[in-house]
């Protein structure tokens, strides 16, 4: 046998034997198409299930004091998102207190009074909005106009009204407003940001005629500054 039909032999013999390989090597698609599946056999659904037990968990974290001091507020998920819970004691069972399909996020209970208020993006559009919450009928109230982004809530010492930023003003300078949280309608500008930097509110003083803010400039730079409320000096 000539040395060209032995190469020719091997060849075809090569060829044939990837062929017959590659055509029982099972293939599928996943996403949509996209992913190609070649050789890897299809995971039963009850290994899923059984990694789930270990792998979606939850954890919990400490949001606020009830009134009276003797539980907490905290926060965990209830399905995809988390929720408003309270514990009324040490080692007692949760009571989600916010069913919404939207997280809650920045919870801040009332000075001298059972009101939560919460932040919490309305209709996917990002910008959260402030809410406040009894806990005792769970009635929850949105404060701001549903359009702003809104956030950071400090509440006075005597828990009457509320100093928050937001972008009520014109749909982008972070302003500082106050507000009394049973008159929505009584919004009003704080402080106007003059350069489009943030402006976030930090402690009202004891008599709720000051309140110390915070000019976030960069990363590198933020000021605090004492704001009269009588004089917006």
């Amino acid at each position: 046998m000539t040395n060209a039909r032995c190469t020719f032999i091997f060849a075809f013999l090569a060829v044939f034997s990837t062929a017959l390989f590659a055509a029982d090597v099972p293939e599928r698609r996943l996403n949509n198409g996209n992913l190609i599946l070649q050789g890897i056999p299809e995971i039963p659904a009850e290994i899923a299930g059984d990694l789930n037990r270990y792998q979606n968990v939850r954890g919990a974290g400490f949001l606020a004091w009830t009134e009276d001091g003797s539980g907490i507020y905290i926060s965990t998920r209830f399905g995809d998102v988390n929720q408003i819970h309270r514990v009324r004691m040490p080692g007692g069972a949760r009571e989600q207190l916010t069913f919404f399909s939207e997280p809650v996020s920045a919870v801040s209970r009332q000075n001298d009074g059972p009101l939560l208020t919460f932040s919490m993006d309305a209709g996917g559009s990002e910008f959260d909005q402030i809410f406040t919450l009894n806990p005792n009928s769970g009635e929850a109230t949105m404060l701001s106009d549903g359009e702003s982004r809104n956030g950071v809530v400090r509440w006075t010492r005597d828990g009457q009204r509320i100093a928050y930023q937001s972008t009520r003003r014109n749909g982008a300078s972070n302003d500082i407003w106050t507000m009394d949280p049973d008159h929505p309608e009584s919004a009003e500008i704080a402080l106007e940001s003059p350069d489009g930097t943030w402006w976030g509110p930090v402690e009202f003083n004891s008599g709720s005629d000051a309140l110390l803010v915070v000019n976030y400039v960069s990363i590198t730079d933020s000021r605090v500054h004492l704001l009269d409320l009588q004089s917006g000096s």
